[in-house]
C-alpha cells in the first residue's frame, strides 16, 4: 500500500506525519510512504506535481487558502478519484471552509486544537512506540501554542522545541532535513538526531546578528505595534521566531516585513499571549479584499502581498490595529 503525507514544514506537520506513518507501519502490511512538505499558499503546485496512482494520501497541518482554491480544488476532485485523501487540520481558515473541501470529495477533519497533531491523540495506542508518540505530540503543542497547558510544559521538552525549530528555520527550504528528523522519529525513537543540533548552532549564530538589526530596522512603533522592516535582509526561516521574542520583550503586537524573491512580501504577525487581538481573522479580512493569501491562528499570523503595495497595506493594518485599540481604551 502506497502512503502519501503532504504536510506543512513545521514541527506540528513534521509530528502529525510521524505519527500517521508510526500508525500505518505497525498496523498495515507492506506499507510504503512518500512524504511532501507544502505551503497553504502551494499547496495546488505541490498536488499537481505528485504523480498519484492509488493508496491514501492525507493533507495534514496545511490550511484552506482561498487564493488558490480553485486550482487546488481541481487536483483534489481529480486525486480523490484515485486515492483515499484524508485533510486534518486546526487552522480556523480550514475549519471555517470545511465545506468545501469536503465537495471535492475529501474526507475532512478540522477542529479546534492546540495544534494538529493533537487531533491524531486518538491513534497514539496504535503506534510503533505509544510513550514516545504522546511526546511527539505534547511537542507539536508547545511549539504551535502560544500559552500550552502546564502539562505539556511539565514533560521537559522545551530544549527539543527550541532546537529543533531552529534546526528548521536555518534553511526553510531544506526538506531532506525535515524528512531526516521524521524518520528519527519514527525509526529510531530519537527526539532530536545530531544533525539538528548542529544546524541549531548555525540557526542561533544568525539568529543572533538578525537580533541585532531588528534595533535598526523598525518603522512604526506605538503602545501596541511595532513594524519591523527587513526586506532588505535574508530572513525567510527566521521572521516568526524574531517576531515571537519581539513580541515577548515588548507585549505588543509586532510585524514583520520581508521579501520572498523580488515580487512577494511578507508581513509576519505575532503578538503577546492575551493580548487583544486576532491576527488570524485581521489577516485573512486583508487576504480576501485584496485576492492574496493570508491567515494563521489568533497570535501568530501572515500575509503575502505584491511588494508594490506592500507599504499600503501596511499602513491599512496600522489604522485597523490602533482604531480597534482606540475602542477599547473607550470602552
Amino acid at each position: 500500500m502506497m502512503l502519501t503525507i503532504i504536510a506543512h514544514g513545521d514541527i506540528d506537520g513534521m509530528v502529525s506525519a510521524a505519527i500517521i506513518i508510526s500508525y500505518y507501519l505497525k498496523n498495515k502490511e507492506g506499507v510504503k510512504y512518500k512524504v511532501y512538505f507544502s505551503q497553504p499558499f502551494s499547496l495546488h503546485n505541490t498536488l499537481q506535481r505528485i504523480h498519484f496512482t492509488s493508496g491514501e494520501v492525507y493533507i495534514l497541518d496545511i490550511a484552506f487558502n482561498e487564493e488558490y482554491w480553485e486550482t487546488t480544488s481541481q487536483a483534489l476532485s481529480f486525486l480523490t478519484r484515485v486515492a483515499q485523501t484524508t485533510w486534518i487540520d486546526h487552522h480556523p481558515s480550514t475549519i471555517f471552509h470545511k465545506d468545501k473541501i469536503t465537495a471535492t470529495g475529501v474526507n475532512v477533519l478540522a477542529t479546534p486544537a492546540p495544534s494538529t497533531a493533537s487531533l491524531l491523540a486518538n491513534l497514539i495506542p496504535l503506534t510503533i512506540d505509544p510513550d514516545f508518540s504522546l511526546r511527539l505530540i505534547k511537542l507539536a503543542e508547545l511549539t504551535d501554542t502560544p500559552n500550552p497547558d502546564p502539562s505539556v510544559r511539565e514533560l521537559g521538552l522545551e530544549s527539543a522545541a527550541e532546537i529543533l525549530t531552529g534546526a528548521i528555520a536555518l534553511e526553510p527550504r531544506d526538506d531532506d532535513l525535515r524528512k531526516k528528523i521524521i524518520e528519527s522519529w519514527v525509526k529510531k525513537r530519537i527526539l532530536v538526531p545530531e544533525e539538528a543540533v548542529l544546524r541549531f548552532q548555525e540557526s542561533e549564530e544568525k539568529l543572533q546578528r538578525l537580533l541585532k538589526e531588528v534595533k535598526n530596522r523598525v518603522i512604526y512603533d506605538s503602545p501596541v505595534l511595532r513594524i519591523i522592516d527587513l526586506r532588505d535582509l535574508r530572513v525567510y526561516g527566521f521572521s516568526g521566531r524574531i517576531a515571537s521574542q519581539e513580541a515577548a520583550a515588548q507585549r505588543k503586537i509586532i510585524l514583520i516585513l520581508f521579501r520572498i524573491g523580488q515580487n512577494i512580501v511578507v508581513i509576519t504577525g505575532r503578538a503577546p499571549t492575551g493580548f487583544p487581538v486576532n491576527l488570524a481573522q485581521l489577516f485573512s479580512r486583508f487576504s480576501e479584499e485584496l485576492g492574496v493569501s493570508g491567515g494563521g491562528h489568533n497570535y501568530a499570523a501572515s500575509l503575502r502581498v505584491p511588494a508594490g503595495i506592500a507599504d499600503k497595506v501596511v499602513r491599512q493594518i496600522i489604522n485597523e490595529v490602533e482604531k480597534a485599540q482606540e475602542v477599547l481604551n473607550q470602552g
